[in-house]
């Protein structure tokens, strides 16, 4: 033989079929499932990923509602504080109730508690006028306290984006579209200023020199704005270029508008007029144009998420219709070498089962010569010693061990199951209790391996008397031995234990050099129709007739029907 196909060769022959049908199957399985397991690990990550991004982006549209409201809301409330007369006052309310329905929303939807948290204090915040200030530290001074509030939410937004949105499992174009997002608040900030500043101002009807002042770095800062745009289109052009719904001079051409009616209404005559209401508006429609291109920001999010999601959802359908049709190929290689063996296994199975159940009466065979047959020996064996302890261990859990009479346990349930037997069919029924007297002062005498002689013997002796198939003879206890006389009356009970009683009182033990004689007290508590009884009453009315037995000289019956007031009497 080829010295190099010997090992393989030798290795074969040890096996068994099972397992060369396991070990090839492993060569081929294990390196298959190791790296299914790891592509669908990785494939499904991307799809939960991409699932997990689309609702954080959901979280941060309503959190961007939300802030353009909180910026009207800002604006009025810059204006309501340093003009309490403003014509503008009623839209406060209007922006409050719109701010908190919003929260209240987003309150209940599933984001960590410390967003939650975050929400609960801006109500508050808002419920209580929190945005209204007193204007000491002048308009400027207002609205910087004021916007804190605002900046508070762009900063919670920015968090919330980083619970469900992370720089290592997304894109490049989703990061930096959410950067550029943020960045809005530069704009949307010099906007307010624009609008509240101007509102106020146009208002009053006069400027001093310190609204002169605020008006005119509202102004730069409004002018130096426009510039920084080009800047940001530089830092993002990549992102523009394959985006170009993202037009950084509309954004440009808003701000001009915003900064030319700012200059017309305030800047150009120091005696401003008009009507606030509708500066108020027409800086507002500037609001609206730069809110719709964050509006085209989460458009574009959605669009490259969606664009993700498809590609993670082909992905895992080649990956699981490439691994059904690899699985398909192998079963269906292996299917002949499993059929081969599937009969004798399932048979054996079969046994198994069976042996499992408590089911021993069956042999364990196979119609097969290899060592299947061997297999099915051993468990042959194997049913054989379970079969033989089980009865063994059966017989002992019933049994006393030192008089072999039934124990208590078993006792307890033979006299419910035959006291329910005789109320149900109105069957007579008697519980006799048996006593051994003066006991102790045998084993005192004699020693406790004679007593013990006298307990086997005494026990032999009342199994002799109760024979009847529905008769139950247990060891109540120490010296005390207890019987069920199913279908006997009182009468027939009487009768039979009398005799009982006569046999062990003629009984002689010998001990040595010694005879020893022995007696016995018994009490007897029958139920007859239409009486009822528990277990417990019964056994009761026994132990009282057992003790007025002892009570009245031993070596004698007592006996009584059970009544309710036998029970009663008894029990006292």
């Amino acid at each position: 033989m080829n010295p190099i196909t010997r090992p393989i060769f030798y290795l074969m022959n040890q096996l068994s079929y099972l397992s060369k049908f396991v070990l090839i199957a492993s060569l081929f399985a294990i390196p298959l499932i190791f790296f299914a397991g790891q592509l669908a690990y990785t494939y499904h990550q991307e799809a939960n990923q991409v699932k997990l991004t689309r609702t954080g982006l959901n979280y941060l549209k309503q959190a961007t509602y939300l802030i353009e409201d909180l910026e009207t809301l800002r604006d009025l409330s810059v204006i309501v504080s340093t003009q309490r007369e403003s014509v503008l006052v009623d839209q406060v309310e209007v922006a409050k109730q719109s701010a908190l329905k919003k929260i209240k929303q987003m309150k209940t939807y599933a984001i960590p508690e410390k967003h939650v948290s975050f929400l609960s204090e801006l109500q508050k915040t808002i419920q209580n006028d929190g945005f209204i200030r007193g204007n000491e530290a002048g308009i400027e001074g207002v609205y910087e306290q004021t916007h804190i509030f605002i900046h508070q939410a762009y900063s919670w937004r920015t968090k919330l984006s980083y619970a469900f949105i992370s720089p290592a499992r997304n894109s490049a174009n989703i990061i930096d579209t959410l950067n550029l997002l943020n960045e809005s608040e530069i704009y949307l900030h010099a906007l307010g200023q624009t609008r509240a500043f101007g509102s106020l101002y146009v208002e009053q009807t006069f400027i001093d020199s310190y609204g002169s002042s605020v008006l005119e770095k509202t102004y730069l800062t409004l002018s130096k704005l426009i510039d920084l745009v080009d800047v940001k289109a530089e830092e993002y052009q990549e992102l523009i270029r394959i985006y170009p719904e993202i037009k950084p001079e509309t954004v440009k051409q808003n701000l001009a508008n915003a900064l030319e009616r700012f200059y017309q209404a305030l800047i150009e005559t120091y005696t401003p007029s008009g009507n606030p209401v509708t500066f108020y508006d027409d800086i507002t429609k500037t609001y609206q144009l730069a809110y719709q291109q964050n509006h085209i920001l989460f458009g574009l999010l959605d669009k490259v998420l969606e664009q993700e999601h498809q590609v993670s959802k082909r992905r895992l359908f080649v990956f699981y219709l490439s691994v059904g049709l690899m699985v398909l190929l192998i079963s269906y290689i292996y299917l002949g070498l499993y059929n081969s063996m599937n009969s004798a296994v399932r048979s054996l199975m079969r046994s198994a089962r069976k042996v499992a159940a408590g089911i021993y009466n069956e042999p364990i065979r196979t119609h097969t010569k290899d060592e299947l047959s061997s297999i099915a020996a051993a468990m042959d064996a194997m049913r054989l010693s379970i079969q033989e302890r089980e009865e063994r261990l059966a017989l002992m859990g019933q049994t006393d061990g030192l008089t072999k009479l039934y124990n208590r346990q078993y006792f307890d349930t033979a006299l419910d199951l035959s006291l329910a037997n005789s109320l149900r069919q109105h069957t007579p029924f008697t519980l006799v209790m048996i006593d051994i007297d003066h006991f102790k002062s045998i084993n005192d005498t004699y020693g406790h391996q004679t007593g013990d002689e006298c307990l086997k013997q005494v026990a032999r002796l009342i199994q002799d008397q109760y024979q009847r198939k529905t008769d139950v003879v247990a060891r109540y206890g120490g010296e005390e031995f207890i019987a069920i006389l199913y279908g006997s009356d009182l009468e027939e009970a009487v009768k039979q234990t009398e005799a009982l009683r006569a046999t062990i009182a003629s009984h002689e033990i010998k001990s040595g050099n010694k005879v020893i004689q022995m007696t016995a007290s018994f009490g007897l508590a029958a139920l007859a129709s239409p009486e009822m009884s528990t277990s417990s009453n019964l056994i009761a009315l026994a132990d009282a007739l057992l003790y007025q037995s002892k009570h009245t000289g031993r070596n004698r019956l007592s006996s009584a029907y059970y009544t309710e007031s036998s029970s009663k009497s008894s029990s006292l």
